[in-house]
């Protein structure tokens, strides 16, 4: 078995939004890496706003950046990765932590990306995402063990609608978005043209976990608390609004992964997304017309058409109920690499579990991945 890991990451750094890449209309506002005011810390200074931003009001706990001036930041100590390894500064240092851990190939996701909003000038942001894609683009450029996944600035829809066709001719296997776009669910109909690009380019698109929506990040001057609910839930947020608001009938081929927040929450939203379809269909519908379900099929309907995808973490306690629910075709292994919260060797863990078979096993480590990115075994 050749293990793909469906949700791996890289660490930003200042290559990512050198003159190679960065538009030079916002070169002189590019993001930078500067000193905190802790010994070994360091941040990104974006708009003169500081990222990650790990205490107080709307706080989120980033792992970029992982260096300043060269040397390894107080956080990166702590990892078993090197520096080289997290920016792709060294390739042969990041395939060799993956050999490591039995990993045969890698998809990779951003890390600065995952909060919002990273600045309230939507041009500004758009050129960051351009200066990621082209980036990696570059880096990866016939890499066969190491693939990534583009990223679009969804509050400059015509610039996403761009950005999917950029990174496809780049060589991303699919695209990354957050559960919600600020304030704005994913079923809004400003978003219909960046779902027709993505669509039209038969790439599959990833909702990943993040800071997403401020009403919910503003609650929360705890990273603890912030990191079960405010980083978490945008990702349940987006099935719900995507299911509910007939994205699904809309594009009925597109294929969709709901990434890094395990899997025990999927019997619930389903059956909570079955019970008001039900309700509202049969019930309240008869009362107040407006009230009837926009999605045209009954929830489990879109999991059995086999287009929806969600990952799971090794150690998920309810993976065998989950993986009887959904089929065990569908859900994806993912390793965070090189996050802090990762479990180091996780393929191998979920390979000694006994309560799930030998297939299975293989689907998620290899085959599942394998067909959602549209990758050749």
């Amino acid at each position: 078995m050749r293990v793909i890991d469906a949700d791996g990451h890289v660490e930003e750094n200042v290559v990512t939004f050198s003159d190679k890449y960065f538009d030079p209309a916002f070169r002189a506002q590019r993001p930078q890496v500067v000193s905190g005011s802790e010994e070994g810390l360091a941040y990104w200074m974006i708009d003169e706003q500081l990222f990650p931003r790990r205490v107080g009001r709307g706080c989120n706990n980033l792992g970029t950046p992982v260096s300043y001036q060269g040397k390894p930041t107080r956080h990166a100590l702590r990892k078993p990765d090197t520096v080289g390894s997290m920016e792709l500064t060294h390739l042969n240092e990041r395939l060799q932590i993956m050999d490591e851990e039995g990993i045969w190939l890698q998809v990779l996701y951003p890390t600065l990306f995952l909060a919002y909003p990273l600045s309230c000038n939507p041009a500004y942001v758009t050129a960051m995402c351009d200066a990621y894609n082209r980036w990696l683009g570059d880096v990866l450029s016939g890499q066969e063990r190491l693939k990534w996944v583009g990223v679009v600035n969804l509050d400059d829809v015509p610039a996403s609608v761009r950005q999917v066709k950029e990174a496809k001719k780049l060589g991303a296997v699919g695209m990354m978005i957050l559960g919600t776009v600020g304030d704005k669910l994913l079923d809004d109909a400003s978003l219909l043209p960046f779902y027709e690009a993505v669509a039209a380019e038969n790439l599959p698109l990833a909702v990943h976990v993040g800071w997403a929506c401020p009403s919910i990040n503003n609650l929360y001057s705890h990273i603890y608390p912030s990191g079960v609910i405010a980083f978490l839930m945008p990702v349940l947020m987006g099935l719900v609004s995507m299911m509910s608001g007939g994205i699904f009938d809309r594009f009925p081929n597109l294929k969709v992964v709901y990434l890094e927040a395990g899997s025990l929450w999927i019997h619930f939203i389903l059956e909570r997304l079955h019970h008001r379809f039900q309700h509202s269909g049969k019930n309240l519908a008869n009362v107040v017309s407006r009230t009837a379900p926009i999605q045209k099929l009954p929830t489990m309907e879109y999991i059995k058409q086999g287009n929806l995808y969600f990952s799971a973490e090794v150690e998920d306690a309810l993976l065998p109920q989950v993986l009887k629910l959904v089929g065990d075709g569908q859900i994806l292994f993912g390793s965070d690499m090189p996050h802090g919260d990762r479990e180091r060797f996780a393929a191998s863990l979920l390979q000694e579990r006994n309560d799930i078979s030998d297939a299975a096993k293989g689907k998620i480590l290899e085959a599942n991945p394998a067909r959602f990115y549209g990758l050749a075994l």
